[in-house]
């Protein structure tokens, strides 16, 4: 038996063009509505691989300290013969990794950081005139297959533990005015958990000579070295010294916040991660004065030092001398 439909029956069935719309605008709310969640929830799954990555830096520089006579590494890891002890791919924490199996410092990037690559990799850097040796964009290239490559920035403690005298100026990454990479038995003054070892890098702009060509494409370079102390003096006396470390190339690499954009940066990051000498590793917030980088202010402490006080680290991470007595806080 053959069925028909009633026109009117027909129209009804149908959308009508107001109702289309209607459906798209809802449609169209929800996923404006669904985005930001979906990005806070992957960027919340990055900084938890990027913690889990500085954490296993740390546990990999104390497997190298228990095989290597309680050094953390055998210095910084940069072709500058007057700051490191060897080339790129013979001497550093990357090369102390690579080569001695604790892990491919190049596989472990922080995901949220924008600079895939250390600015040490830089070919302007790279070759300069006290470097070890002259490198080709190919031979850095294959160095960056192999392993030897990092977006994290190293604390100056773990590279040069203090200088050899509490005496002001001078080149303070300079290993012959240092006492040598961080070792064990230089940590009996401050906590174990309070060290820095590695953080995430400040993202910095506008410097060519940090820019990396990897993979073809020309990329920021993150901080590889923490720039160490500063100048110190203490009232009434003003006996001037080295004093607190500077920790402004440490940085927040996550999360959103307003931007920051002066001559040297330029994002809306919020946290940064740091790894301790014990093996943890935290998150820190830029809000004690959002500047985009974990800086510090010259005040007077009541020990009597006028000094660098921290504005996010305060308290949680150690600024002072390591191997000397007078600022051990």
């Amino acid at each position: 038996m053959e069925t028909h439909v009633h026109p009117a029956c027909a129209a009804r069935s149908a959308f009508t063009l107001i109702e289309l719309l209607v459906v798209i605008a809802i449609v169209s709310l929800l996923v404006g509505l669904l985005l930001p969640a979906v990005g806070s929830a992957r960027e919340s799954g990055r900084q938890s691989v990027c913690l889990s990555n500085l954490r296993q830096v740390a546990v990999g520089a104390l497997s190298y300290a228990n095989e290597n006579r309680g050094y953390y590494s055998s210095g910084t890891w940069d072709n500058n013969s007057n700051a490191s002890w060897g080339t790129l791919d013979q001497a550093g924490w990357v090369a102390d990794f690579v080569n001695g199996g604790f892990g491919k410092p190049g596989d472990m990037l922080c995901p949220s950081s924008p600079a895939r690559s250390s600015q040490n990799l830089s070919i302007n850097r790279v070759n300069r005139s006290n470097g070890w040796r002259a490198w080709s964009q190919s031979e850095l290239d294959e160095l960056v297959k192999r392993g030897f490559n990092t977006n994290y920035c190293q604390a100056w403690y773990m590279a040069h533990t203090d200088k050899k005298t509490t005496a002001p100026g001078g080149d303070f990454k300079n290993k012959n005015t240092n006492k040598g990479p961080l070792r064990d038995s230089g940590l009996d003054l401050a906590p174990l958990s309070k060290v820095p070892l590695m953080g995430d890098a400040t993202i910095l702009v506008g410097n060519a000579d940090d820019a990396v060509l990897l993979n073809g494409e020309r990329v920021p370079g993150a901080k590889a070295l923490g720039d160490g102390p500063g100048a110190s003096s203490r009232a009434p006396t003003g006996e001037i010294v080295y004093g607190r470390q500077n920790y402004e190339d440490f940085g927040p690499a996550h999360g959103k916040s307003s931007r920051v954009q002066t001559a040297q940066v330029n994002h809306s990051r919020f946290y940064g991660q740091i790894a301790f000498a014990d093996g943890s590793a935290r998150v820190f917030a830029d809000k004690g004065r959002r500047d985009g980088m974990f800086l510090g202010t010259v005040e007077l402490f009541p020990t009597g030092w006028t000094a660098l006080r921290y504005h996010e680290l305060e308290g949680e991470v150690y600024g002072g001398w390591l191997t000397h007595r007078g600022q051990n806080w």
